[in-house]
Parts: structure tokens; sequence; C-alpha cells
């Protein structure tokens, strides 16, 4: 299978029906298979062909979701960049993942040729980097997403047409998209594209793309397109809950939050806002997205739900890691559908990286009484002081509860006699008040064992975080 064949399936059901909104251009979805099939047949004659890997770095807009078709029409598997690395970081990619090419949306310093997507008329630029054919593999593949593994020394995640296609088949079960729906795109393409993109264009919805990021100009889109399904990050709902006006979202049916854990305070500011709760969801490049909390989200906003029906969950080694709230944490390893079916370097077969069917995640949770999980950090990240386990963001929840403290990270430091001591850098809100490292220390008392009070607490102006989806910067 090919998953431009489904799009182009979608297409020929609903022909005029709108697929992408940007701004004031409207592009139908038979408009979109064509403006796919021109690029296709340009990309072929600058020598682009089956089982290349092609690099693409590509602000969101309608002209990345038509390339990126395109370059699956062709059979040729897309390399996600991120917008925002540097040329050195690029060619580091190009390098690791052997591209045979590079499309972006603006021309580097030497041997990019200037193109145009028809339709839309957006420029976009192609360099050619060499002529490999790709890896010599029986895998039909689509995207290689550049990344660390659980390990992390393994990088790019390969997924073929047949994996990406039954994740959205799994996801869809839970998220129910129609063609009725108008779907809100705030996102960066270059960080998620198969489990959502892709599920919204085969399944006939139209996708907004977002004007702006501030709650006014997102609530003026909401209400002019008559959204129906946000899916967004902590940042943009935090924005929303912070908003003054009047206007509200009565159309939306489903608001998910993912990328980070989404802060309680923003949750329930949001919802009393505007009546809406929030469904944490929780995605894994190399599995999918296996948890969408669509069932209870605000009787238990710090879950991220239940695990999708085709999904099944293991907890290990729960005895190192304790409860958190009356629920035992552990290691979390999960089996189904959709699973990666490679590393690109080293290469290394899906079934070989897993152990006997099941992914180890490299996360630390737990599950209810009633089966909702509960995320709890990262394997590499717990703080073992004096034998004691204790999870950074439990921490950070507490500080970032006080009402003078914008956010916190907290993390553990060597120590002779302890193993590790926990250590806590904060960022005070501005105008916030007289407040020390005594009174936090007191404050992180009330509600935490004597043990997980930090020993140290330093004070800064900003935490370091990625450019593109706001996570906290954290060494491994």
């Amino acid at each position: 299978m090919n998953l431009h064949d489904l799009f182009k399936k979608t297409a020929e059901h609903f022909p005029d029906k709108p697929a992408v909104v940007q701004g004031h251009e409207t592009v139908s979805y038979q408009a979109l298979d064509g403006m796919i099939s021109q690029i296709a047949q340009r990309l072929k004659s600058l020598g682009i062909t089956r089982g290349q890997t092609i690099g693409l770095c590509f602000a969101n807009s309608t002209a990345c979701i038509a390339l990126t078709y395109a370059l699956w029409k062709l059979d040729a598997a897309v390399v996600p960049i991120d917008v925002e690395l540097k040329p050195d970081e690029i060619r580091q990619v190009s390098r690791y993942l052997k591209l045979s090419a590079v499309i972006s949306h603006k021309a580097g310093n030497a041997g990019w040729q200037h193109e145009e997507c028809p339709v839309v008329g957006i420029p976009y630029y192609f360099k050619r980097i060499n002529t490999a054919a790709g890896p010599a593999t029986d895998i039909h593949i689509a995207f290689v997403r550049f990344t660390s593994g659980t390990t992390g020394e393994r990088k790019g995640v390969v997924l073929s047409h047949e994996r990406i296609f039954e994740r959205i088949r799994s996801v869809n079960k839970t998220m129910q998209i129609t063609p009725d729906d108008n779907v809100l795109w705030l996102l960066p393409m270059s960080h998620h594209f198969v489990s959502t993109i892709v599920l919204y264009l085969t399944e006939g919805a139209t996708i907004v793309l977002a004007d702006g990021i501030w709650s006014r100009s997102i609530l003026e889109t909401i209400n002019q397109r008559h959204i129906t399904l946000l899916y967004a990050a902590p940042f943009h709902y935090s924005l929303l809950a912070a908003d003054t006006s009047n206007q509200g979202m009565p159309e939306v049916r489903l608001a998910v939050s993912t990328t980070i854990g989404l802060p309680a305070d923003i949750h329930a500011h949001f919802s009393r806002r505007f009546g809406l709760s929030i469904a944490q969801a929780y995605g894994i490049i190399e599995i999918g997205l296996i948890c969408i909390n669509t069932e209870d989200p605000s009787g238990r906003p710090g879950s991220v739900g239940r695990i999708l029906p085709d999904y099944k969950i293991r907890v290990e080694n729960t005895p190192a890691y304790g409860e958190v709230d009356g629920v035992r944490c552990g290691e979390l390893f999960f089996s189904g559908p959709g699973f990666f079916d490679a590393y690109f370097h080293p290469w290394t077969d899906g079934e070989k990286a897993l152990q006997n069917g099941w992914f180890e995640t490299g996360d630390i949770g737990g599950m209810d009484k009633e089966g909702f999980l509960y995320l709890y950090g990262r394997k590499n990240q717990v703080i073992n002081r004096a034998g004691l386990k204790i999870f950074p963001e439990e921490i950070e929840a507490v500080f970032n509860r006080h009402p003078d403290v914008e956010e916190s990270y907290v993390y553990g430091k060597a120590h002779d006699r302890l193993g590790q001591i926990i250590v806590a850098k904060v960022v005070l809100r501005k105008n916030s008040g007289r407040v020390d490292e005594k009174t936090l220390k007191a404050f992180c008392s009330e509600a935490l064992a004597a043990y997980k009070v930090p020993e140290q607490i330093c004070f800064a102006d900003y935490l370091e975080k990625t450019v593109s989806t706001g996570k906290i910067l954290r060494p491994r």
C-alpha cells in the first residue's frame, strides 16, 4: 500500500471538500491531489526515485503537506527536518541518514534550485546531495524521524506505509475523525504528522492552519472556521486559559494536549474558561499514539487515559519505584500494531529492538485500579537518593503551584555519600513577592516527604527549552 493512494481515494470521494485552509487560501481535496501530482512529476524530473531518503525542512503549510505526499507518490522516504536546525545540524542529519536530497522553504548558501508549488504558488528549494538509492531493505519506507532512541544511541526511526496505516486505524477508534471535523493545526509538522495529518486527510477532515499563536487569533480562527477539534501543546492551552475576551469555542468536541505533561492549573483554568476538558495524549515515535484520556479528562486530569483498544501494556520492576498517590510505579512496556520497522543508524530491525514483541519506552508510570495510566518521568532522569527513587516531575508540580513560581526544573546531582541529591532551578514570576530558598523548601515540605525536598534551590531568569515543542532540555 501507499499512503498517497489512501489520500487519492478520499480526494475522489470528496473532490470539492476543503482539505487545507491557510489564511485566505482554501485548497480542496481535488486541487490538493492535482498539486501533489504536479510536484511529484517535477521531483521525478529532478532525479528523485523510489527508495531514496529525502529531507524535508519546511514550515507549516499546504506546500509541506503536498510535498510529503508527492514524495510518497514517488515511493521516496520522507525525513522531516526541524526548521530551527542550523546548517551544521542539517548536514549531520544528511550524513547519518544518507539523504539523496533536501527540500526546504528557504535556500541555503549554494547549490539550491528554486521551484514553485502549483495551485498555491509557494516557493520551495531543492538541493541534490548524492544519488544514493537509499537503504537496501524490503521495508516500504514512508517516514524516517531523526531522533535519539530510548538508549540515546540509535538515530532515525523507520516507519513503513503499512505501519503508519495501522497507527491511524488504531488511533481513530478513539478520536473518531470524520469528514465533519475541522481541525485547527498549531504544532510543527516536522514533529507531528503521521498519526495526525495523515489521519485527518485519510478520513476527509479539513485542516485549518493557524495564522498566529496568540489566544485572540486562535479563538477567532476557531469560531470563523467552525473548529471541532484542537490538537495542541500545553503552551497553547495556557494562552487560551488566560484569555479575557468573551469568545468561546462552542463547536469544539475534543481538545487534545500533547508533547509534554499538562499542568493541573492550566487544565483547571481552561475548563472554567471554556466549559471544556482537555484530553491528555501519550505518544512515542517508535510506537505511535497509544493513550488519549477522552473518557475522564476532568475527573483524572493528570492521567493520559486508558490504553487504546489495540494495544497492551506491562508495568515492570515496580518494587524499585514505589508508589505515587497510591499508584504503583514501574517501567512501561507496550505491544501492538504500528510499531516502528527499524532504526536507521545503526540499522536495527524493529523486531530485534523489541523484547519478545514488547517495546521498552524508558518512561516510568503506573495504572490506577480503573486502568487509567499516569506518567511520572523518564527512567534515565529518576533521582536515586540513598536508594530512594524520586521523580523530578512530581517535585516540579509542587513548585509550580506556588503563586510566585513561573516554572521549575528538578534534577539529581552526584553526591559521595547519598549517590544523588535533589537540586531545583526555579524561575520566579515577574513582580513576585519576596521568595527565597527557605520559603520554597518550607512550601515543598507541606506537600512532599522530607526525602523529596530539594537540598539546593537556585534561581534563574529562564529555563532552556526546545524551540519546536517547548520541552525543558533535560541532559541525559
